[in-house]
């Protein structure tokens, strides 16, 4: 042929290449390739017939950009594409290193162990006339949110992205930070003051994959996002609805996490980069490095790349807490002043430590030959913290201690009140009654501030050291030959913690104290000057505590995929099998050993002991946290946990206590060894119908899998461990069913249902309970018990969007719609056993429960404006999530645990030249995140029920609205180095909660504000 040139278009070919089209070329001739190809892209291609002839293109199926689908199209040719104005010219090179033949869809499953859309693309190697060769990758704000709406436009269900801005340069300095920008999904911070507990749709029961392959913290069903640093990352998916070929196991959605791999890169790269992170709460500044190396090797047996990553952080961290536990009756002793609910503790409790994490992932790719690629990959992490809490907290409730000068607040309702002022607990009889505790009715006012006299702080604090690791190793092959296309991937995953927590009370008596209950939020304490420094008067109180929790898991998973191009109104058929073995064990002790003097606050106070005339190491007391309430900000003393976590401390105690001088013996009723079995095969269908300038297509497909589970413990009967095994075996069918128009012009609206499970937490399927046992007098013991009787959680999902994509932007509105049936939530009631009143938690299936909403999103760069301010864009999303619990549960008429009615983030953006910056506000409305109905706190009794009516008044701890404003600015000053600033709720937001009433303070937690400056440098 001559030339060929099709299908003219007005815009110019860079910009029609970075548009994502419908490819469904076979390998063929050039000579007929590429026209083929040139109409379904949009793009004028020209080419002279000599430099063809002879010349085989590779076949091109699925959605992607034009720019991606050209590159694998001439893949192991000599075509070289050039843009010339609005023409694509293809001209003879060198010949280029061969790679994959083929395309993989962008859509909801890439091959396990392979990247589709890698942060640095490998985009087809184009040039401007009379201009040098170079390779693309993704750099700045606007490449990484458009590459994330190509992802987002070509999916066949609703999926969301993020994609790194550069190799090792994701948005955010975490995942948990990045994915809050996605419109549907909330987080919040962890005890180490980071941001975690990822929640789509506020719902956290999600399915966390490693480029395809399932992952899992030690014994849980979800994996800790905070393991897989930022910096290791490509980008992240998160998937909203499901299809057949995903692994089951999501009832809120999925997030895949996307790796680096070899065959993304062009060229080699050595990307280090070094960041020093400023926490202004704990006052330091802590380091983290990356580097990632990679090449890619012509040999006599095939290309082969190699890639190899590893990151390395170090943190000092301090989140405070204030807190007022319980509301109880003042009218008992030893305040014996009826009318005022007082906390029964005001907890001052900042968790302080350290936080260290490692993590290595590497790949290797070898092109066999352009129909077989072999690949094996695998990551490393390692995790460990330090930041357990230390504790100034009075408590009024101690014998002696009196009250005055309330100010009572206008603020009181009607209560049942029981003989230790409060709530009234329920027992059943015999014959299966409910009976209700003796009580009275009593008027009940909070108070704005009251005084205490001869007081009782506690000072206790824990040692707690939890270390986890998980390593991942796997492989595979893919095979593409004409129509068929098969994968095998293999994967073995280990993961293991060790957590340890020593803890120690201490006290003394103080002459006055003010409480304020509603100073910006929450409680303001003042205590003599002096006091929190002191350690003179510090006793030893309640009990000396060891409990150790030792928690293995394992997965080993092999699945099989096969498609073939039908052709025709049923375009393809693609089919698989999955085989995973789940093994978790778990072993615990919790050992509580009774201070053998007196205990200050109780009748045995005389013979209390001070620290000082103990047999112990002068180190025992420090320093040991900061209380930003207290005396308008104090640090105070108490034990070290340094000490606690000293082998040297230990032995001195369990010395002094006659304790043996070792760690406790596990618990046999404390632990489980849970092993499942899954067996998954789906079968599913990608259709594509031409109705005239509108097109429909979709997928239709169903997943049926079986699950075995055995999960074997013991049980403590008669002082003797009697073995208990429980097995159960469910069969899931899950339908799924995908529609999308495509209409001219960047419009197009999609129709997702799919049905998807959630399996119980192994733990909570444990059958036996396990009880522990304080004599602390002002806190309840506690156990817990597992429910074996515990159903999978199901879920129907129907999902509808309306998406319009253009050159600038694009605009997308979804509605859905989710009724998930067996619904699991966790809640405690107080039991008596063996005479001791415990507080146990139980997990149980609530029955049915609702949960619809609108997401909105949007981003727009203003391209029409003049010079540098056409750098300038903002983007936003906007949540409206009404969820309700219903059937005959306790809980039925609420909302689902998590669930913000209101979520929004608005943000600005800029990126021109060497220059990018985004600042971005993100806020979140109420939502419930404790169920406390069990608890001894007084509440509202119903006016419509009889007062003698033995029921359980809904009692829950509800987190106030909040937002949080964060900023990062880069500078390229070359192509190789790379300045960044950032700062993270830099407006330190605090999260506060009440309890019952909104009005009923309860607890504030000092979120962290963070400052960071980092280099990049590539070479």
């Amino acid at each position: 042929m001559a030339t060929s040139a099709i299908i003219c278009c007005s815009a110019t070919a860079s910009f029609a290449t970075a548009q994502v089209r419908q490819f469904d070329v076979a390998q063929q001739p050039a000579s007929s390739g590429i026209p083929i190809f040139a109409r379904q892209a949009g793009v004028e291609i020209l080419v002279s017939g000599p430099i063809v002839d002879g010349v085989l293109v590779n076949r091109v199926r699925g959605s992607m950009e034009v720019s991606k689908a050209l590159r694998l199209l001439l893949a192991g040719t000599d075509l070289v594409p050039i843009v010339n104005g609005s023409k694509i010219v293809l001209k003879r090179g060198e010949a280029p290193r061969r790679v994959v033949a083929s395309a993989t869809p962008v859509r909801p499953r890439p091959s396990p162990g392979q990247d589709a859309s890698p942060a640095a693309p490998a985009n087809v190697q184009m040039e401007e006339a009379a201009e040098p060769e170079q390779e693309i990758v993704v750099t700045g704000v606007r490449q990484s949110l458009e590459r994330a709406a190509k992802i987002k436009e070509g999916a066949v269900q609703v999926v969301d992205a993020i994609v790194a801005q550069d190799i090792g340069k994701f948005p955010d300095p975490t995942t948990a930070a990045a994915l809050q920008r996605v419109p549907g999904i909330q987080v919040q911070n962890d005890s180490n003051n980071e941001l975690s507990g990822v929640r789509i749709r506020g719902l956290a029961d999600i399915m966390t994959t490693v480029d395809g392959r399932e992952v899992f913290t030690t014994t849980g069903r979800g994996f800790s996002l905070v393991d897989m640093p930022a910096e290791a990352l490509a980008r992240v998916e998160v998937f909203k609805s499901q299809t057949a070929d995903q692994i089951e196991g999501g009832v809120a959605g999925g997030i895949d996490l996307k790796l680096n791999k070899p065959f993304n890169f062009k060229k080699p790269a050595l990307v280090g980069s070094a960041r020093q992170t400023y926490a202004s709460r704990v006052g330091k500044a802590n380091p983290a490095l990356s580097l990632l190396a990679t090449d890619r090797f012509d040999t006599g047996i095939g290309e082969i790349g190699v890639l190899v990553n590893g990151t390395w952080s170090h943190a000092d961290s301090m989140r405070t807490t204030a807190f007022m536990d319980m509301r109880r009756s003042s009218g008992v002793a030893p305040l014996n002043t009826p009318g005022y609910l007082i906390p029964q503790v005001i907890q001052n409790m900042p968790d302080v430590g350290e936080v260290t994490r490692k993590q290595v992932n590497g790949a290797i790719q070898w092109q066999v030959s352009p129909s077989l690629q072999v690949y094996v990959d695998g990551f490393y992490t390692y995790f460990q913290t330090t930041a357990g809490f230390t504790g100034f907290n009075p408590q009024p409730f101690t014998s002696g201690t009196t009250m005055r000068n309330v100010v009572a607040s206008d603020n009181c309702f009607d209560a049942r009140v029981n003989a230790n002022g409060t709530n009234p607990t329920i027992s059943v009889d015999a014959q299966g009654r409910s009976i209700l505790q003796a009580f009275t009715l009593q008027r009940m006012c909070g108070v704005k501030s009251v005084q205490f006299n001869n007081i009782v702080i506690n000072q206790n604090s824990s040692s707690l050291r939890f270390t986890q690791e998980a390593k991942q190793i796997a492989g595979g092959l893919r095979w593409e030959q004409d129509r068929a296309n098969v994968v095998l991937d293999f994967g073995y995953q280990t993961s293991n913690s060790l957590r340890e927590n020593v803890n120690l009370e201490a006290g003394q008596r103080v002459a006055t104290m003010l409480l304020e209950t509603d100073v910006d939020g929450g409680p303001r304490v003042t205590v003599p000057a002096g006091v929190p420094m002191s350690s003179a008067n510090l006793s030893l109180r309640n009990a000396f505590n060891q409990n150790f929790t030792d928690a293995d898991g394992s997965l080993f998973q092999a699945r099989a995929d096969g498609d073939y191009e039908v052709g025709g109104l049923l375009k393809k058929v693609e089919v698989g099998i999955r085989f995973a073995r789940r093994e978790a064990v778990q072993r615990d002790v919790q050992s509580t050993t009774p201070i053998p003097y007196g205990n200050i606050g109780t009748g045995t106070e005389a013979t209390a002991r001070l620290i000082s005339s103990l047999p112990l190491s002068p180190n025992i007391i420090g320093i040991i946290g900061e209380l930003p309430r207290v005396n308008g900000g104090t640090s105070f003393v108490g034990i070290a946990p340094s000490y606690l976590r000293s082998e040297t401390g230990r032995s001195e105690l369990r010395r002094l206590l006659n304790l043996p001088l070792r760690q406790p013996d596990w618990n046999p009723t404390r632990q489980f060894d849970a092993k499942e079995t899954t067996l998954a095969s789906y079968v599913q269908g990608t259709y594509e119908v031409s109705l005239g300038h509108v097109t429909l297509d979709g997928v239709v497909g169903v997943r049926v899998i079986k699950t075995d589970r055995d999960i074997s413990t013991f049980r403590s009967v008669s002082s003797a461990s009697v073995p208990v095994d429980v097995g159960t075996s469910d069969t899931d069918v899950l339908p799924t069913a995908t529609a999308r128009l495509k209409f001219p012009g960047g419009f197009q609206a999609r129709l997702a249902y799919s049905r998807s499970i959630r399996r119980p937490e192994f733990g909570d399927l444990n059958p036996t309970q396990s009880l522990a046992i304080t004599v602390n007098p002002f806190q309840l013991s506690t156990g817990s018990a597992g429910n074996a009787e515990l159903r999978p959680q199901r879920s129907d999902s129907v999902d509808a969007t309306l998406e319009y994509y253009f050159k600038s932007g694009f605009i997308a509105i979804t509605s859905y719609y989710r009724r998930i049936k067996d619904r699991v939530v966790n809640a405690s009631s107080q039991e008596t056993i063996d005479g001791i009143n415990f507080l146990i938690s139980r997990p149980r299936n609530v029955g049915e429960a609702e949960l619809k909403g609108i997401e909105t999103s949007a981003q727009y760069f203003f391209d029409f404006l003049p010079g540098n301010l056409a750098g300038l864009g903002i983007l936003g999303a906007f949540t409206i999530a009404d969820s309700e619990i219903g059937g005959s549960d306790l809980l039925a008429g609420n909302s689902l645990q998590g669930v913000s009615k209101y979520n929004f983030t608005i943000g600005g953006l800029y990126d021109r030249g060497k220059l990018s910056a985004r600042v971005v506000y993100t806020y979140r409305s109420k939502y419930w995140n404790e169920d406390n109905s069990g608890g001894v706190q007084l509440r509202p009794h119903d006016p419509d029920r009889p007062v003698t009516d033995p029921y359980l008044p809904t009692l829950l701890s509800w987190i106030r609205p909040a937002g949080r404003l964060d900023f990062s600015v880069g500078l390229d000053v070359t192509d190789a180095l790379r300045f960044d600033i950032g700062g993270t709720n830099v407006l330190r937001n605090e999260t506060k909660q009440y309890r019952g009433a909104s009005w009923l303070n309860s607890k504030v937690y000092g979120d962290e504000t963070t400052y960071t400056i980092g280099a990049r440098v590539r070479f």
